[in-house]
Order: C-alpha cells, then sequence, then structure tokens
C-alpha cells in the first residue's frame, strides 16, 4: 500500500494527501528558498498584499494551477472515467491532470489521457478553458481529441472507463464543476453545427 509522505519516513514512493496539499499556498509559513519567516506586506506596484520573506525578500505570488484534459470523442459518445483517487473518488470527469513544469499543456493533456486510461489520443481542438467560481484554484484546459487504435482501460487512477452516449451521461455523479462546464460546452457545440450530428468526430 502507497503511504503519503506523513506516514513514511524513507525514501519510499509516496502519494499525495490532497487536505495537505490545498493548505498551500494559504498556509505557508518560511521561505521556499531559506527557510525565513514569511509576512503579509503590501507590494508595489499594485499595493496587493502577498507573503514576503522576512530573511531574503522572495515575495510568493500565488496563482492557480494549470491543468489540461481531454473530452475524447468517438463516435458521438464521450469518454469518462470514474476517479480511483482523491478527490471526488468514485465520481466521474475525463482525463487530465496537473501540467507538469516544463512541458506545454497539450502535451499534458496527452500524457495524462495515456497514464489514466492507457490510449494515445490525436488532440483536435481546445473546447475551452474552465475554472471553478467557488474554488479558483485550478485553470483547466480541456481539448477534443480523437481516440487511439488501443482500447481505453482501467488503472489505478481510473476504478471504470466507458464511453457515454448523450443521453446516459451521469449528471449527477460528475466530479467537478468544470467537468459539467466542458461537457456541456461540447453540447452547446453540437447543437451549433447544424451539418455535424452527434456522430460526428471532434
Amino acid at each position: 500500500m502507497v503511504k503519503t509522505a506523513m506516514e513514511s519516513d524513507d525514501d519510499s514512493p509516496v502519494q499525495a494527501d490532497h487536505h495537505i496539499q490545498h493548505q498551500f499556498p494559504h498556509n505557508v509559513r518560511f521561505c521556499g528558498l531559506c527557510g525565513g519567516a514569511m509576512r503579509m506586506r503590501t507590494v508595489l506596484p499594485d499595493h496587493k498584499s502577498f507573503k514576503v520573506c522576512s530573511r531574503c525578500g522572495f515575495i510568493d505570488f500565488p496563482g492557480p494551477k494549470l491543468v489540461a484534459g481531454c473530452l475524447v470523442i468517438d463516435a458521438g459518445r464521450v469518454l469518462l472515467l470514474r476517479r480511483g483517487i482523491e478527490p471526488e473518488i468514485g465520481k466521474w470527469t475525463f482525463p487530465g491532470g496537473y501540467v507538469d513544469l516544463g512541458e506545454t499543456p497539450q502535451q499534458a493533456a496527452l500524457r495524462e489521457t495515456r497514464e489514466e486510461v492507457g490510449m494515445q489520443v490525436e488532440l483536435s481542438r481546445i473546447l475551452g478553458v474552465y475554472a471553478d467560481p467557488a474554488h479558483p484554484i485550478a485553470a483547466v484546459v480541456v481539448y477534443l481529441a480523437k481516440p487511439g487504435i488501443e482500447e481505453a482501460s482501467v488503472t489505478d487512477e481510473a476504478t471504470e472507463v466507458r464511453y457515454f452516449a448523450l443521453p446516459d451521461i451521469p449528471w449527477h455523479e460528475i466530479a467537478f464543476r468544470t467537468t459539467q462546464d466542458a461537457l456541456h460546452d461540447w453540447l452547446a457545440l453540437l447543437e451549433n453545427k447544424p451539418n455535424r450530428g452527434p456522430d460526428s468526430d471532434p
């Protein structure tokens, strides 16, 4: 069983504790560069308050995390996965995850889809960029994508994977506000293109 960092003091692999992760950056107390104490100060030229290191002067400018994912469309059906990890474990979303430092959103969307459902997809176009107004901690870039030759498969992060036709999308079990918004935009895209029915590929 994989442990969280708090449960293990050796060099074995660990998994993220999202209750801890979500305390960043609000509960940061010490500088990541020198270890000095952080305190709120007004920062010029915008006169906004940020945490500033009392020792080296480093300013922590927090921002939303960047996420990228894919709506994989096949014959008018959308591929969704049932989450195997927190947050929102057991609920449905599309393949996606955080963009790593050094990769583009396109690369992240392809990588996350491959890691979560075992499929190498082909990106088509950006569907949109989404954020949850109630919890704007992430900006989610969503691409339309065509499926690869592989069958989608379950993984540790996806306990169930399946294509949903339009009437069968499990709206009451969708994991995130951003997932709902992206699906609604995909439906609107279909409705606004009279020459492209629900069986059209992206």
